[in-house]
């Protein structure tokens, strides 16, 4: 359930092989939701039971199952694609903005 193109995956391991990191598993996980939506974060864990586990060539790609049931998988945009502002994840299926109870985000 991760959708990813050869430019973006170049520029994401390379994100990793500048950070020095030595293991390509990638845990994607929900860090919050603000008023423009689901805000995802990654960092470098083990699969556990509750995950599902898809190998993109040298990257594997850990989801806890829960959040691929609702978001329907994650795309991974390169920078170029994400209009010059850096590697960009989205989810498959987008939910509805919470704007109207930020009490002013402004966004």
């Amino acid at each position: 359930m991760i959708f990813i193109d050869d430019t973006a995956y170049e520029e994401f391991k390379e994100l990793l092989d500048s950070n020095k990191v030595e293991s390509y598993n990638v845990r994607i996980a929900l860090d919050r939701v603000g008023c423009r939506g689901p805000i995802f974060s990654i960092y470098i864990y083990e699969a556990t039971e509750n995950d599902d586990v898809e190998i993109i060539k040298e990257i594997t790609f850990i989801t806890e199952k829960s959040l691929l049931e609702k978001y329907g998988g994650f795309i991974i945009v390169s920078s170029e694609e994400n209009d010059g502002k850096g590697l960009g994840m989205k989810p498959v299926v987008t939910t509805s903005s919470n704007c109207g109870s930020c009490g002013g985000c402004g966004k």
